[in-house]
């Protein structure tokens, strides 16, 4: 009995064993096979929607190039539109530009409106207006005033709006030149009458006189004729010890050269003179009176009132007596000589002829 219980459970234990072998082999014919066809049932039964292939992304189309015909525009000469779009492109990076003149277009061309009124000038951007005055109308100007305009409406954290500059001022226009002496309305022909005080400095003969001086002139010119006489008081002196009473009459002859001012005459005198002396000794025994003839060389410089028949004047003049005439007296005989130089001053009142 023994032995037939432990054969039963042997055989039990064989058995379970070849049945899971089995199942084993089974599991694994199942997964190599091929998938088994659907049946009618099955077939019958709504599939899943297949899923659409999504489509290959296009690279997007260039947008067309902005210029200046698409965004400027309006009946404007002065500036006009190219202008203001060539100072506008140097405002703002081209870029950000065209990106931005996009986003405010929207498709709206032209953005920007520019409407000549002549001294003012009216400008439309982005929907704001803006009218400016340029009385000089210059039309680059206009342009650059109107391209910050632009700028400040289509992109204003990009530039800050300056204050207009006024355009330059014109160079001031010079000063006509003083028309020439031979322009000037004044007379043919003058005449000085004037007080003179006359000094005159030698080795031996220092004297001083007073008297009255009378001047002709003439032309219109740059350079005219002139002549002169003047009268001198006697005058009382000493000369190598012996007293002498001196009278002397100068006159002369030259040219004039004048420069003509809005209101006053420069002029310079260039001529030869003559001077007719005479000289008496007062306290030796023979006082008879003695002549003598000075020739020499003068010069002068004077202004007067430019215009007018009637005008105040002065002069300063020189002369030189390059052999002055020797003073003779009885009985001592030869005591000196006359001065080498006289200084004159004159002043007066001149009076125009013609």
């Amino acid at each position: 009995m023994r032995f037939g219980y432990r054969g039963l459970v042997r055989e039990a234990l064989l058995r379970g064993a070849g049945l899971a072998a089995a199942a084993l082999l089974g599991f694994a014919a199942g997964m190599g096979s091929p998938a088994r066809a659907a049946s009618p049932e099955e077939s019958n039964l709504p599939s899943a929607p297949a899923l659409a292939a999504p489509p290959e992304p296009t690279a997007p189309a260039d947008p067309a190039p902005l210029d200046a015909s698409s965004v400027i525009g309006g009946p404007s000469t002065c500036p006009r539109p190219d202008a203001v779009w060539s100072e506008l492109v140097t405002l703002v990076p081209p870029e950000r530009l065209e990106a931005r003149l996009r986003t405010v277009t929207r498709g709206k061309t032209p953005l920007v409106e520019i409407v000549d009124l002549g001294v003012p000038y009216r400008i439309l951007a982005a929907g704001q207006i803006r009218e400016y005055r340029d009385e000089s109308r210059d039309c680059a100007y206009r342009a650059r005033i109107a391209a910050v305009f632009v700028a400040l409406a289509i992109d204003p954290a990009q530039l800050a709006m300056p204050t207009p500059v006024p355009p330059a001022a014109p160079p001031p226009v010079p000063l006509p030149a003083p028309p020439p002496v031979d322009d000037l309305q004044s007379p043919r022909a003058r005449l000085d009458l004037g007080a003179t005080v006359v000094g005159g400095l030698g080795p031996e003969d220092h004297v001083g006189q007073l008297g009255a001086e009378l001047r002709w002139s003439a032309g219109r010119h740059r350079f005219g004729p002139e002549a002169g006489v003047t009268a001198l008081l006697p005058v009382d002196n000493t000369v190598g010890g012996v007293r002498l009473r001196q009278w002397r009459l100068p006159i002369d002859a030259g040219l004039r050269a004048r420069i003509a001012g809005p209101r006053f005459e420069q002029y310079g005198e260039l001529g030869i003179s003559a001077a007719l002396l005479s000289e008496r000794a007062l306290d030796l025994a023979s006082s008879r009176s003695q002549t003598g003839l000075e020739l020499g060389l003068r010069v002068a410089v004077g202004v007067h009132a430019a215009r007018g028949r009637f005008a105040p004047f002065a002069a300063l003049s020189g002369e030189l007596v390059p052999a002055p005439p020797a003073i003779f007296a009885l009985p001592a005989g030869t005591v000196g000589h006359t001065p080498l130089f006289w200084l004159g001053a004159t002043a007066g009142a001149s009076l125009g002829f013609f």
